[in-house]
């Protein structure tokens, strides 16, 4: 078992750092839009707010394996057509973007609105206020919860081996088939996710603690 595996140990580093990678721009991806749809729920307007969360509630009411579905088949009848690993990028990025707009916009409602009226009175803009004054407090108060939402993004990285996407899941299936050792290299996979996900919940406990020290008299 010892030489499988040191055998297979080239191919699991390229499938994880392929891994990474994926999950590092679909996490970036969906913080980024979620903000930017969070930010539009609560400044453009009514009409705005309503469409917003319509399609939050609509993307969060679908599995993420048929939403990976879903943007596979719908991207060329679009006429779109692109490397799968991208068709993966937009679909996780959309698809745990609805979560992440849900987390930044609980965050901008915690915060009290005399901070908002404080910055309109010292001439400062809108977004001015949004950037420069609420979301250091909201990047702060919603970070446990976007970290938690970065670990399962990671874990979500496995379903995209179901349209063709290479990464740790499909790498460890190949050498399944391969070995015929399919307790070995799951249970090494388990152990990869395992230590990548727990990684991040603790790297963003460490990071919460010393803003927290930071706010300190």
């Amino acid at each position: 078992m010892i030489d499988t595996l040191i055998t297979a140990a080239p191919l699991l580093l390229e499938a994880v750092g392929q891994t990474l990678l994926l999950a590092a721009i679909s996490i970036v991806a969906a913080l980024i839009l979620g903000f930017f749809l969070a930010e539009l729920s609560i400044l453009g307007g009514r009409f705005s707010g309503f469409l917003v969360r319509f399609l939050v509630e609509a993307i969060r009411g679908i599995p993420v394996l048929v939403f990976i579905f879903l943007t596979y088949y719908i991207l060329p009848v679009m006429g779109i057509r692109i490397d799968k690993f991208y068709v993966a990028v937009i679909a996780l990025a959309v698809f745990f973007s609805a979560f992440s707009t849900e987390i930044f916009r609980g965050s901008f409602r915690s915060i009290s609105r005399g901070q908002t009226e404080s910055g309109k009175a010292m001439g400062m803009s809108t977004w001015q206020i949004q950037i420069i004054v609420l979301l250091p407090q909201v990047i702060r108060t919603s970070l446990p919860a976007l970290m938690n939402l970065a670990a399962i993004i990671i874990k979500a990285t496995s379903l995209v081996s179901i349209i063709g996407v290479w990464e740790l899941t499909l790498a460890t299936n190949e050498l399944v088939m391969r070995s015929m050792a399919p307790f070995t290299f799951f249970i090494v996979a388990m152990i990869i996710y395992f230590i990548i996900c727990y990684s991040i919940v603790r790297s963003a406990q460490h990071l919460l603690r010393r803003m927290n020290l930071s706010q300190k008299p």
